[in-house]
């Protein structure tokens, strides 16, 4: 074979072959070294970065595990009737998740959660039936266990004024129902923060409205006698201009209504009262009600002796004295108020309630029909003694 032929084979080789096998020719091999060493360098960044893969999988399986627990498992809650003492208060028009959120935040559940999940599963749902006021409860208590207590009646605290009642009846029910001694009540009943209106003069009667407040023991009398006198400043408000409206002043309408809620036995009584009151002021005659005498006596006897009816030195004996008595004697009701404001049209001067029992009341405009009408309530005394 010619040396001819031999080139002439190399030369027909493909360029690049030829230059593959010529750099490593050159190289003495050294490519394919270098070859396996990027293989080497390939696996250990596919072993890091599945290892890296394995710990964000792991990662967030543990991040997983703990949503899913939180969105789907029980909600964290509290076992048992819990511990100590603590006052709620639920509010007027507090849908479940405010009461709720209420009891964490008093400490008495372990979180809102588990409150409306008890409330939302209760078969006989009892949570719309849930009563505002005041509920003694303690901390740490199962949602289970504190809605129990949430949805009976009985475990209330409130504390209920009636219409009617003088501020040292009220005094009493305060320190009954808050365990505390009277003269506590009496005291607080002196704060000047108890935000009586200046045309009061520091005078709390009358101004104890009659509702349903919350009071439990181990409240301050203070708090209960400022939240009674906030309610009747509120049922107060625009008195002055409809007082205006029958010349009087707002305190001469809870004094005329406070003597309406000591005399009228009925609603339909209220408006005769006022008329009779108003008639008597007209006229300038002594008002002649044994109801203010036995409020500075503090009594409720039916009967007085002659001589408690003729003391002039008893301010508030309106059997000797004309004029209005020098303050309320009672805290009135609204229908007192509506009546001291819009007294019945008529010529009505007397009022005499014929029958204690029944509060048979029987009005006339002239003093003798006035004495036939009181001889029935002599009759009814001897009657019926001892009562």
């Amino acid at each position: 074979m010619s040396d001819l032929g031999l080139r002439m084979d190399s030369e027909s080789e493909p360029r690049s072959r030829r230059r593959g096998k010529d750099d490593n020719s050159r190289r003495g091999g050294r490519g394919r070294g270098r070859g396996r060493k990027k293989k080497n360098r390939s696996g250990c960044a596919v072993a890091v970065a599945l290892a890296i893969v394995l710990a964000i999988v792991g990662g967030g399986g543990y991040w997983a595990y703990g949503f899913l627990k939180d969105r789907f498992g029980p909600p964290p809650d509290y076992s048992g009737k819990g511990s100590g003492q603590v006052l709620v208060e639920i509010k007027v028009g507090w849908a479940t998740p405010k009461m709720a959120n209420e009891l964490k935040r008093a400490g008495v559940t372990k979180s809102v959660e588990a409150f409306t999940k008890v409330a939302r599963e209760d078969k006989d749902q009892r949570a719309s039936k849930i009563q505002p006021g005041a509920y003694t409860m303690a901390k740490h208590m199962s949602a289970k266990a504190a809605f129990e207590v949430l949805v009976n009646p009985k475990n209330k605290q409130d504390l209920i004024v009636p219409p009617g009642r003088r501020a040292t009846q009220v005094f009493d029910i305060i320190a009954k129902k808050l365990n505390v001694p009277k003269e506590q009540v009496e005291a607080a009943a002196k704060d000047p923060s108890l935000g009586l209106p200046d045309y009061a003069k520091g005078n709390i009667e009358g101004f104890l409205y009659p509702a349903s407040y919350v009071a439990a023991p181990g409240m301050d009398p203070l708090v209960v006698l400022k939240d009674m006198v906030a309610k009747s400043v509120k049922a107060y408000e625009g008195l002055g201009d409809k007082a205006a409206a029958v010349k009087k002043s707002p305190y001469d309408i809870i004094v005329i209504a406070s003597l309406i809620e000591a005399e009228a036995k009925t609603i339909d009584h209220k408006g005769k009262v006022s008329e009779v009151i108003y008639n008597r002021l007209k006229k300038n005659m002594s008002l002649g009600l044994d109801s203010t005498v036995n409020y500075y006596l503090n009594k409720s006897n039916v009967q007085l002796t002659q001589k408690e009816l003729n003391d002039a030195n008893n301010p508030y004996n309106t059997r000797v004295l004309k004029g209005l008595p020098p303050g309320p004697i009672n805290t009135p009701g609204k229908d007192s108020i509506a009546a001291a404001l819009a007294p019945s049209d008529g010529p009505y001067l007397y009022f005499v309630t014929v029958n204690p029992e029944t509060g048979e009341t029987l009005f006339s405009s002239t003093d003798s029909q006035f004495q036939k009408d009181k001889a029935q309530l002599t009759q009814w005394i001897k009657e019926n003694p001892g009562k």
